[in-house]
């Protein structure tokens, strides 16, 4: 398997300019990620949002289940061709 890391670190190891909600703004408009829910484990009727990459942005990257939310994913890149997914974003800021 390749090596990927979050999103947060990798901003920051390319010294990109731009906070990690940001890019996930731009990553759901560009559709490589979806906000999902699923039911709170703490709060009965709540519902938890997170963040999964779309069948588009598995191309970037995986979705790792979070250990500490069973049935939740949280975005993983790809190290190697972040770079590319990084262009993407920066041509979403406006």
């Amino acid at each position: 398997m390749e090596n990927t890391d979050a999103i947060t670190n990798l901003l920051k190891q390319h010294k990109a300019d731009i906070s990690a909600v940001k890019a996930n703004k731009i990553l759901v408009a560009l559709g490589l990620l979806l906000e999902k829910e699923r039911p709170s484990s703490k709060y009965a009727g709540k519902m938890k949002k997170y963040k999964a990459l779309s069948d588009q942005g598995l191309e970037y990257g995986v979705n790792v289940e979070n250990p500490n939310s069973p049935g939740q994913t949280t975005p993983h890149y790809f190290i190697d061709t972040f770079e590319q997914l990084l262009v993407l974003i920066q041509q979403g800021v406006k």
